[in-house]
């Protein structure tokens, strides 16, 4: 039993490290504004995420959970600045052709 306990206590240090380093790339691509990038590896997270919820939950602890809900909290702030950073370029956008529209006026 004890073999299994540690290569269960292994197993989860592997998934969070690997959902931890998904995590900040998909915070480096956003700060480098390389969307593409983002929502790929964030898909790749999606689906660990989703194998993570497929796993004995006896086996996940509450510091997996908290590693899990801080990546959450994480990934809003960096939603809102990936929506702050459209609404700007729809606002740069919307800006410039009113000026291209009004110059070929």
């Amino acid at each position: 039993m004890g073999n299994n306990w540690a290569a269960g206590k292994k197993m989860k240090s592997q998934v969070a490290e690997q959902f931890q380093m998904l995590s900040e790339h998909i915070a480096s691509a956003i700060s480098d504004k390389d969307y593409t990038r983002a929502a790929t590896l964030d898909r790749a997270r999606q689906d660990m995420l989703r194998d993570i919820c497929l796993m004995d939950m006896q086996s996940i602890d509450a510091e997996f959970f908290a590693l899990i809900e801080e990546c959450a909290s994480d990934n809003a702030s960096l939603i809102q600045t990936v929506q702050e950073d459209m609404s700007h370029i729809t606002w740069q956008t919307s800006r410039s052709l009113r000026a291209h529209r009004a110059y070929m006026s």
